[in-house]
């Protein structure tokens, strides 16, 4: 499996490959998809939580949780990527429609062209994130090969955004941030799905931070992941 990520993370172009397919997942063009990019290091129920409710609020047909074998702002650190996507596939073998893929790129416009080669053509592909990962999608510095302009286009071209609110950031603070001047031409592109506060300050660093402490997460990560981590 370290071969076949080595492999991915090679690839010329954005590629993605399929780690658990969903067996329920879509098979014809015009159904709707969800893309959750994350680190996933580990899966918490945040990430569960934020994806079942992007699920029933826009109709997803199938949701993937897609793990980039090379991130733009992040080293590695943490749990290895075999164990990682092990983690999501035990989480999303519980679900009919639920799927884990792993990406070369780690550029969303790049991400999104992977996706959309992987899936029938006319899928409706809505990538799911956090405020703080939308912020991240508009920062001038992670696109020094092209104008960030350029590559925003290319990544609403072929996907819509769906917005949650993170930490202390609420409903508010996502809109007005859609007002600024570099989002306004592809606000129309992007939908602010408010969440349940109470999940808004989970993530995987906490997890993390609680395990080198010794404490549970049992109430930080979906059954399946703390199975796993007993396991370790």
């Amino acid at each position: 499996m370290v071969q076949w990520l080595d492999e991915l993370a090679k690839a010329l172009k954005p590629t993605l490959r399929f780690w658990h397919r969903a067996p329920q997942g879509i098979a014809a063009s015009g159904q709707r998809l969800g893309v959750f990019s994350g680190s996933f290091n580990p899966p918490t129920v945040a990430h569960v939580r934020l994806c079942e409710h992007a699920e029933r609020h826009l109709r997803l047909d199938e949701i993937v949780w897609l793990l980039t074998v090379v991130n733009v702002d992040k080293p590695l650190f943490g749990f290895p990527l075999t164990e990682r996507l092990a983690m999501m596939t035990a989480v999303a073998q519980e679900r009919s429609n639920w799927s884990v893929a792993a990406c070369s790129h780690g550029r969303f416009f790049e991400k999104a062209q992977a996706v959309a080669d992987a899936y029938p053509t006319g899928t409706q592909i809505w990538f799911l994130v956090g405020y703080d990962t939308l912020v991240r999608i508009f920062e001038p510095r992670f696109y020094p090969d092209l104008p960030m302009a350029e590559a925003l286009r290319r990544f609403f071209a072929l996907a819509r955004l769906a917005v949650m609110p993170r930490g202390d950031a609420d409903e508010t603070a996502v809109q007005q941030f859609l007002h600024r001047p570099e989002v306004r031409p592809f606000a129309d592109r992007i939908v602010v799905l408010p969440l349940d506060p109470s999940i808004r300050w989970i993530s995987s660093t906490l997890v993390r931070q609680r395990l080198e402490r010794g404490e549970l997460v049992d109430d930080l990560v979906p059954s399946a992941v703390a199975k796993f981590l007993a396991k370790g």
